[in-house]
């Protein structure tokens, strides 16, 4: 089994990787584009309108840093369990990342106490880095609250694994399970760390005997985990050999077995764990809004509209109404999920809105910006994954077996999939009978 003792290795080439990461940065939108609803310029992603073609691009003055949660709170996501968005004015960056908040407050209240608000691992999944010493990022679907941490996993599969045990990988992310790095490299001695010193560095929880090692790391961070020189250094840690003879690189210091260090906390029956809300799509904003005027308004909870198992947060009871009467004109491709991800990999994975465009009249969301940079050197392979027959009109695929062309316009969603149809009147029929018309068209 592995254990992190490999962590010194691991992490210098695992950087923080979160379902939402930061585009290039996008020209400026010239004066005709739609202007967004709130003042804030840095409240909602970016547009830019060229050829009537429109991307969304980063939030502006996030290119350096990959936006955490995908721009959720992640303040009301713990204290909470609430997916909401943050404002781009309300942002601080933290170990490679950056955090939206909704508030000023939000914002004091994480900067109060960081190390209690970030996701364990930094986001990553915990039950595959502890059985495979890999860094694979979590799904924001499959997450939990596990004594007031939040933690996410890489398929529902691990968010199982780790409901059966938690206790197992409660110390996934700690460094030498608690013991100090910068006593270990330095002077040879394994002396255990003090929780109150914690200080998370590339996802991983480090502890150290004092504050002075805690300010001797931060100011040469490279010499302690892994990534500057492999110097050797007796291993204290190795039972059944003298100290004075044993040497250990930092390389062979990771790849101690897992028994030999770690250690588990107990249970606390007063912590809060459970479920997370339900995290809605399109990171929150509305998009009826974002149709129609080309606004990015926040939706409210309130309006929410559910279509296969995904909520969008609708502005109002209006744009609540009408997204309910004619989905397919306001749901994005493939109702938000990366279209790219679904044909390579057959996967369901959450696009973002940092990563999005248009593409034959129709929003495409990305799960990062590689994603969508597939998407647009072929976007042929990609953009009918979740059209109906092909694109032909289903009404006459099957009472004439001649194949149509369907138009966007004559277009509805059923079961998922959005149907084309050569006009109002073969529509019309397919409503009346969709089941027959979606089996035998497929």
């Amino acid at each position: 089994m592995w254990r992190f003792l490999r962590t010194l290795v691991l992490c210098a080439s695992a950087a923080p990787c979160l379902a939402a990461e930061v585009a290039p940065k996008t020209p400026d939108a010239p004066p005709n584009a739609p202007a967004a609803a709130s003042e804030n310029p840095e409240d909602a992603p970016a547009v830019r309108i060229a050829n009537n073609h429109w991307e969304i691009g980063p939030i502006a003055g996030a290119e350096q840093f990959p936006v955490a949660l995908g721009g959720y709170s992640v303040v009301a996501l713990r204290d909470a369990r609430e997916w909401l968005p943050g404002r781009g004015g309300e942002a601080t960056r933290f170990d490679g990342l950056e955090y939206h908040f909704d508030s000023a407050r939000e914002r004091h209240i994480f900067l109060s106490a960081r190390e209690s608000y970030i996701p364990m691992l930094g986001g990553d999944c915990p039950v595959t880095y502890f059985e495979t010493g890999q860094r694979v990022p979590g799904k924001f679907e499959c997450g939990t609250l596990h004594r007031r941490r939040l933690v996410f996993f890489a398929n529902p599969a691990m968010q199982q694994t780790f409901a059966a045990n938690p206790e197992k990988y409660d110390n996934a992310d700690l460094v030498l399970n608690g013991n100090s790095v910068v006593s270990m490299l330095d002077d040879h001695k394994c002396v255990p760390g003090n929780p109150a010193t914690v200080l998370i560095h590339r996802g991983l929880r480090y502890y150290f005997a004092n504050d002075f090692e805690r300010r001797k790391f931060l100011k040469a961070p490279g010499r302690y985990d892994g990534s500057g020189d492999l110097v050797e250094r007796p291993n204290l840690l190795m039972p059944d050999v003298a100290p004075t003879k044993a040497q250990l690189t930092a390389q062979a210091f990771q790849q101690r077995p897992t028994s030999q260090l770690n250690g588990f906390r107990p249970a606390n029956k007063d912590d809060r764990d459970g479920a997370l809300g339900a995290l809605p799509a399109m990171s929150g904003y509305c998009p009826v809004s974002l149709r129609q005027d080309g606004s990015w308004v926040r939706g409210q909870a309130a309006y929410g509209v559910e279509f296969r198992d995904i909520t969008f947060l609708t502005a109002g009871a209006r744009e609540q109404e009408m997204l309910q009467s004619d989905p397919t004109e306001y749901l994005p491709a493939c109702c938000g999920e990366c279209a790219v991800s679904l044909v390579d990999r057959a996967e369901h994975v959450r696009g973002s809105v940092f990563h999005a465009a248009e593409f034959d009249g129709r929003l495409f969301m990305f799960a990062d910006g590689a994603m969508k940079a597939k998407f647009k050197a072929n976007p042929a392979k990609y953009a009918m994954v979740d059209i109906a027959a092909e694109g032909f009109c289903a009404v006459t695929l099957v009472d004439k077996e001649e194949k149509v062309p369907g138009v966007q316009q004559f277009a509805t969603w059923y079961d998922g999939k959005t149907y084309r149809f050569a006009g109002a009147a073969e529509k019309a029929k397919f409503l009346a009978n969709p089941e027959q018309y979606a089996e035998d068209a497929d």
